[in-house]
């Protein structure tokens, strides 16, 4: 593939911006990025275009797509009892079908919006086991990149937080070299829903598979109080007591960690998936973002399954971190385009083959129609973030194959895929 860029926004380490080049795909990977226009009959034409990295979202949860719009009668008043009231109550009702089409629906919706990799967690306790392998199905009818693991959780038992990391280690040694974008890694709920004997038995799966085990780490108060009951300290430093920072981690959210929690975070090189749209919409508060810049800290940005548009994503944290300090030039609108491209990458451990436009890098790309405005090269990351939506990208390719474009269908997804996860939302309704 040969691609002409009016506006290239690579995200590489000098965060160059180029005008007027022309990107050279061959064989999935990225071999040359050359001034001005190329041309010939199958040259892809986005000289009118803003071109970026493909998207990266660093945590989500595909199965909450069929609870848009479900006629819940719960009106939880903390992040606590949503988790009661809705989610786990969802992960009962979950069948493999379930598991299948939520991600298969998630996925297209994420290529429709510019999302080239993902990292999902699932939960579903009476999908085991097979669980993975009904998401993966769900993933790999797309061309998409994803990350899946189970949700490991001991809230009913410690048999079925074991069979969750079951679970993950089976699809790890068995399933995933059948696919071909498709890898698994390791999940843990939270601390407050896992005693240490799990958190241990996970570590120890985890760095045998050489896998990253992401958590749910301070979203809500819970997590600290049931902490401090159970351990007697807060849970990042109880999880530092337990080994669990011998393992790659991936930690969500972050919310209540103070300064001296994310300066064990650092020390431990601990990735945090910030979700900002997500702790909005449960109030449970803002990541201190700032902080973990300072200790070095790598972000990510994720959407937790509330929104697949990543743009709406960017601004939400846009948004809070300068109504957090009152001030509206408090947080660098670019920062943002970082954690949803090469920090999201980075914290899924994939920043040597995508999350910027380099030679040597996949072809994953995403062409964004921005309207009559001139885009200028220092400001073009600023334009993106603070005007982009879904409705603007033309194209979203992958390893320099076109797998979505503006108009169409994507890639493998038909109307009558969609109406299958329409039917089964409307199934798992009636269960609820």
């Amino acid at each position: 593939m040969i691609l002409n860029a009016g506006t290239l926004v690579t995200m590489n380490d000098e965060r160059e911006v180029r005008e007027e080049v022309h990107v050279v795909v061959e064989d999935g990977e990225i071999v040359d990025i050359a001034d001005g226009y190329a041309s010939g009959d199958d040259v892809v034409d986005a000289r009118s275009e803003v071109v970026i990295p493909g998207l990266v979202n660093c945590h989500t949860h595909m199965y909450a797509l069929p609870i848009r719009g479900a006629p819940l009668s719960v009106s939880p008043q903390s992040f606590y009892e949503a988790l009661i009231d809705i989610w786990w109550e969802v992960d009962e009702a979950f069948t493999m079908e379930d598991a299948r089409l939520s991600a298969l629906g998630s996925c297209k919706e994420m290529l429709e919006s510019g999302v080239t990799a993902f990292c999902d967690n699932y939960s579903g306790p009476n999908t085991l086991p097979g669980a993975m392998d009904a998401v993966a199905e769900g993933v790999a009818q797309t061309p998409i990149r994803g990350m899946i693991a189970f949700e490991t959780t001991a809230r009913n038992s410690r048999d079925e937080a074991l069979a969750g990391i079951d679970e993950n280690e089976r699809f790890i040694r068995e399933s995933e070299a059948d696919y071909d974008r498709v890898t698994g890694h390791y999940c843990l709920h939270t601390l407050f829903t896992n005693p240490e004997e799990i958190v241990r038995e996970c570590v120890d799966r985890a760095t045998t598979d050489d896998r990253p085990v992401q958590i749910h780490l301070e979203e809500g108060l819970v997590d600290v109080h049931k902490s401090i009951e159970e351990y007697g300290e807060r849970p990042i430093p109880a999880l530092e007591s337990m080994g669990f920072f011998d393992a790659d981690v991936i930690a969500a959210h972050c919310v209540h960690a103070t300064d001296e929690e994310i300066e064990i975070l650092g020390e431990n090189d601990v990735a945090v998936a910030h979700n900002p749209y997500s702790n909005t919409n449960n109030a449970v508060g803002i990541a201190n973002v700032e902080k973990m810049q300072e200790e070095g800290v790598t972000i990510g940005i994720g959407d937790d399954g509330w929104d697949p548009d990543m743009f709406e994503t960017m601004r939400t944290a846009v948004g809070i971190h300068k109504l957090k300090q009152r001030n509206p030039s408090a947080f660098d609108n670019a920062v943002a385009l970082e954690w949803a491209t090469i920090g999201s990458a980075t914290v899924m451990g994939m920043h040597d083959r995508i999350g910027s436009i380099e030679e040597g890098k996949r072809g994953d790309l995403v062409t964004l129609d921005l309207g009559p405005n001139p885009v200028l090269p220092e400001s073009a990351p600023y334009y993106v973030v603070s005007a982009a939506s879904r409705a603007d990208v033309t194209r979203t390719i992958i390893d320099g194959d076109t797998v979505y474009e503006r108009g169409n269908s994507v890639l493998s997804v038909d109307d009558e895929d969609l109406d299958a996860v329409g039917a089964a939302s409307a199934e798992l309704w009636d269960r609820l």
